[in-house]
Order: structure tokens, then sequence, then C-alpha cells
């Protein structure tokens, strides 16, 4: 049933029942705008498009709590999240869906660019599109609000958030800090040159290794999570066996030998899991003024990039690289293609190897 009529005060009031058989009611200054409120709300019904108006008056907060408490995380991403939420609540939390649009999602990055680094205020952007998409795709609201919203352009005198050389070792840094590297911790060292994260080190245990075909298992990772370590599945939930180089392999070898267990590969003191802290004062720090470098020249995440910018000025194909680190194929390009791309000698120099005559075909040629 829907109806339009005029009231005492002149206005034009339009009436419908919704599927759920409730009246809906709104007054307009003209007729023409009520008939045509009534024949869209008719007409959506009809296709099955309609959209509760009474919905999209929930506040962007109470519906993030509901998107949240339906998402199946792990105890970190859950930890995260409760961190982004808190910095969304003052620019939007307390809007309508309804009344969040593009330009509201532009003013909450400009706001959150003033405090936050770029990294921190993408990811926060990010979870806020995947919730005002969820209200979409649930019928709160009858719009989505993130179709065009795209990342600012980088200006030339900001960071992008991408690894720059800088922030990678050489090839002699990388082997000095090898080198350097207390004893007990050297291992560790060499599986960062291999590509493992500092959290899937210190989560490594000895059933996890097969050194007589040099395989790695990297399929947990000691984390804090609500102020205590926990072991965690890796980054994204992405397990893995890897072939680590000889060189590492010979560091695991001399590592089990010099162990008292066959538990975790490195443990803190009375044999209590290793903080990440700890790590870092005992064996990372130590390791870079040996090497000659500042203590803080470098994170143990460097030798991650060491390890993929190196796969990749190699040659090696972008899906291996991927599958080694345990990370996305547009990860791995986002991160790293873009500052490779100026090393012009390398695809030379690959392509010298591939296509080298063999040794009798160049002795036939003289």
């Amino acid at each position: 049933m829907a109806s339009i009529k005029k009231t005492e005060n002149g206005r034009w009031q339009a009436t419908y029942r919704g599927p759920d058989d409730k009246e809906r009611q709104r007054t307009f200054d003209r007729k023409v705008e009520a008939q045509t409120w009534l024949d869209t709300a008719r007409g959506d019904i009809a296709r099955g498009a309609y959209i509760d108006p009474l919905a999209g008056r929930q506040k962007f907060s109470a519906f993030a709590e509901e998107w949240a408490a339906a998402q199946d995380w792990k105890d970190t991403t859950r930890e995260q999240w409760a961190l982004v939420e808190k910095r969304l609540r003052a620019p939007i939390g307390a809007m309508q869906l309804q009344a969040i649009d593009l330009l509201a999602l532009q003013r909450t990055r400009q706001e959150l660019s003033v405090r936050y680094a770029r990294a921190t205020v993408e990811l926060t952007m990010g979870y806020a599109g995947a919730v005002l998409r969820a209200a979409y795709a649930a019928g709160r609201i009858g719009r989505d609000p993130t179709r065009g919203f795209k990342a600012p352009r980088v200006r030339a005198d900001e960071p992008d958030g991408h690894v720059t050389p800088d922030q990678v070792p050489t090839r002699a840094e990388a082997l000095a800090i090898l080198t350097a590297a207390p004893a007990p911790f050297r291992a560790a060292v060499a599986l960062g040159l291999a590509g493992l994260r500092v959290g899937e080190v210190l989560g490594l245990s000895v059933d996890r290794l097969a050194l007589e075909t040099r395989l790695v298992t990297i399929d947990r990772q000691l984390q804090r999570v609500g102020g205590q370590l926990v072991m965690t599945t890796p980054k994204a939930e992405k397990s893995r066996t890897i072939v680590v180089p000889q060189a590492v392999a010979f560091e695991l070898r001399r590592h089990l030998r010099d162990q008292r267990d066959d538990g975790l590969l490195f443990r803190g003191q009375r044999g209590a899991l290793l903080r990440r802290d700890a790590f870092y004062s005992a064996g990372w720090h130590p390791a870079l003024v040996g090497a000659g470098l500042a203590p803080d020249r470098f994170v143990f995440h460097s030798l991650r990039h060491f390890c993929a910018s190196t796969l990749l000025a190699e040659g090696a194909p972008l899906t291996a690289v991927a599958g080694h680190l345990g990370d996305t194929i547009q990860t791995v390009s986002r991160t790293y293609l873009h500052w490779l791309r100026d090393d012009r000698d390398v695809p030379a120099a690959v392509l010298d190897r591939v296509l080298a005559p063999a040794p009798d075909e160049a002795a036939a040629d003289g």
C-alpha cells in the first residue's frame, strides 16, 4: 500500500510499506517530489533492490563492531583492528553510514595523515573501506562510498612507504653482519638472510628442520598478543617449506651442534621464550656494531629485503620469490620492483648467463 496526502502545513507526505510490512514516511515540499520518492521505493521493492532508509542511520562504529565480530581473524589481527577502530573513532565513528561519502573518506584520510605515518594511514583507510563495502553488500546503504576513492599521489619529497635501496644492506654489509653476529644468534641472522621474518625465526624449532635436504618449514611465528608471547600462524597464515642456501644450512648445523635441547632454536634466559627486544639487544645490535655499522642502521627485517631484492635482481621468477617469502605476488611486486628497475645492467647480466653458448660451441667458434 502506498499513498500521498497533503498535510495541514501544506506539505506532501508519502507513505509506503516495506518488505517487512512496516510503514515508511517522508514529507516533501512538492507533490512531484513525494511521488518520485514513492515510485523509486516501490520500484526497488519490485526489483529486489530495496534498501531500508532506516538501516543507513546506523553509526559507523556500531556497524564496524558488528562486522569485526563476524571476521575469522587471528588474535594478532583482531588486536590490530582494535587500534584501527580507535583511530577511526574521531573522524567517522559517530557518523551515520548513509552520511559517509567520498568527501568524508578523503577528509578522514587527511586528518589521519597529520598524526600518523603514510603506511598507518593506508592500513587504517583500507579497513574503513572494507567496513563500508560490507555495509553496502549487507544492504545497510544503497551505494558504495569507496568507489573512486584512490590513494593520493606521492609527492617528490614524501616517502611512499616502499622499500628503498638505503633500507637494504649491500652484499658486503650482509656478509659482515652475519660474520659479526654473536655465536648463539649467528644462525638467526643466516635465517634472516634466507628471508624469514624475526617472529618466524624466534618461533622456529628443531622439528621444523630437515637439513639433509636443506628444507625448513615455517608454519608459525612468535608474537606478542595481549601482552603475552604466544605462537601464532605466519603472516596471512601462509605456511611454507623452503630450501635454504648451503651457507644457511651450515650455520643451522653448527647451531644444532652447540644447542643443548631439541626444542626452539633460540631461547631467552633460563629457557624462556625469546622476546624480540631481548634478541635485538643480545644478537642483532652487536652484529651491526661488529660489522662496523651503527646499531640502528638496519632492522632485522632489512635482511628479508636483502633476500627478496637479491633474488629478483638475479632473475628469480616473481612467483618463486613470493612463494619463498610467504607473500603474495602483488606485495612483492609493489614493495621491490619499483626501484629494481633502475638497475639497468641486471637484465643484461641475467640474459648473458642464459644465452651464453655451451663450452663446446664456444670452442668450435674459436
